[in-house]
């Protein structure tokens, strides 16, 4: 079996979270929908986490969003609001993903089946 694989970083622990297939991604708080590439969309919500210090600046480690390609990939942070961080991933197709909790540093990666 061959993976993509997407990596989200943390530090000081890796939250809980819930990753689900979604018709359209929507930006918690306004609504809006999340610009993604693909027809299909992943949400990946964590949670009792913030991507932001308490000036408002970004505390991810991982870039806020990006693309491949080749794989035809991409994601984007959708919101951080109330203690929920929101990530977006749009694909060329639904396919099986696994989330794997890594250590040394914090991390989850996910795996989509190509």
């Amino acid at each position: 079996m061959r993976y993509e694989r997407l990596v989200v970083e943390f530090a000081g622990g890796t939250p809980g979270y819930r990753a689900q297939y979604v018709k359209e991604v929507v930006r918690p708080g306004s609504g809006a929908p999340l610009a993604l590439v693909g027809q299909a969309h992943l949400e990946l919500v964590l949670s009792s986490a913030t991507a932001h210090d308490g000036n408002g600046a970004s505390t991810l480690v991982t870039s806020a969003a990006g693309q491949d390609s080749s794989a035809g990939l991409s994601y984007a942070v959708a919101g951080d609001f109330e203690g929920m961080v929101h990530i977006g991933v749009g694909l060329g197709r639904v396919t099986e993903f696994r989330v794997l909790r890594l250590t040394a540093p914090d991390r989850l990666a996910i795996d989509f089946r190509v």
